[in-house]
């Protein structure tokens, strides 16, 4: 395979593809800045984990912004995250998105679903699924959310939004499912038993989907054990498990430790969303990633789409 990965380790190209550096600026700033800890093989050739790509991909980004690498590298990967989130607007988080997030709330406001509809079909028309999902889905659900915590927005407002989201994204991933029914890697999403939230995990499959990877899309509230089976029968690469159930985190780490336990060793098991959220430093138990954010999925998606190349 041309992703050259032993050991849940990666070569030094994949690791430059996947963070979008190339070959020669990720053995600078590993020799001058010491980005990542240096690992080589038996060969003596330099190694990379799944973790090192990703903060190789967070520091790319952030220098993208107008960071300097020797200012930020011992940063943590949280802090590299909010340099990023803090950029965006002066980069310029895209007026289109933002105007058609306003178009969207505005429709909820008055009670418009044709109005929603058609302001989510222009965002998908206009722009790349990623700005879509993190310019203006998570945004105005975050707001929806928020106006009905405080009583300005009835449940009904709250749900024309989620709807008329979950539609569009369904039909996205159905239709990208039909392109790449027998190619690329396969990932399976779902939530655990007790878990009823599903536009998160069903942003990122559709995410995943629109990049050539073979998405199983399970929906919400299933045991782990179904999980582990359907995930077996698919030959899934990974497992992708969204978590929104902070207030009772020791149910959810529970059902994601039944999952590591039941699901196939080689598989690997994601988990994101606030109910992921680690208690201990150290994160989450041995066998589980966390996806702290789009840096994390992002890096994910492509060593995997490599290791099909």
């Amino acid at each position: 395979m041309s992703i050259e990965r032993r050991g849940g380790l990666y070569s030094i190209r994949a690791a430059a593809l996947a963070s979008g550096l190339s070959v020669e600026t990720v053995r600078a700033w590993e020799r001058r800045y010491g980005t990542v800890q240096t690992r080589r093989d038996e060969a003596g050739h330099r190694v990379y984990t799944a973790h090192d790509v990703a903060r190789l991909r967070r520091l790319k980004i952030a220098t993208d912004c107008g960071h300097a690498i020797g200012k930020i590298v011992h940063a943590a990967d949280t802090d590299v995250d909010r340099m990023i989130a803090d950029a965006s607007p002066a980069l310029g988080a895209s007026a289109a998105a933002q105007a058609i997030a306003s178009r969207i709330i505005e429709a909820a406001e008055r009670y418009d679903v044709a109005g929603c509809d058609q302001a989510i079909a222009t965002a998908l028309t206009l722009l790349p699924l990623s700005a879509v999902v993190r310019e203006i889905f998570a945004p105005v659900l975050g707001e929806v959310g928020n106006r009905w915590h405080s009583g300005a927005f009835a449940i009904a407002q709250e749900r024309l939004v989620s709807c008329a989201i979950r539609r569009q994204l369904t039909a996205l991933l159905n239709s990208c499912a039909c392109n790449t029914a027998t190619a690329g890697a396969a990932v399976v999403f779902a939530t655990i038993s007790g878990e009823m939230h599903e536009l998160g995990i069903l942003m990122h499959a559709a995410l995943a989907a629109s990049r050539r990877v073979r998405t199983h899309y399970l929906g919400v509230d299933l045991p782990p054990e179904e999980i582990a089976e359907f995930a077996r029968r698919a030959r899934a690469r990974a497992v992708a498990i969204g978590l929104l159930m902070a207030d009772n985190r020791a149910a959810g780490l529970a059902q994601l430790l039944r999952l590591r336990e039941v699901l196939a060793p080689e598989i690997e098991l994601w988990a994101g969303g606030p109910g992921a959220l680690p208690d201990a430093p150290s994160g989450l138990p041995e066998g589980i990633v966390h996806m702290t954010g789009p840096v994390d999925f992002d890096t994910r998606i492509e060593l995997l789409n490599q290791s099909e190349e």
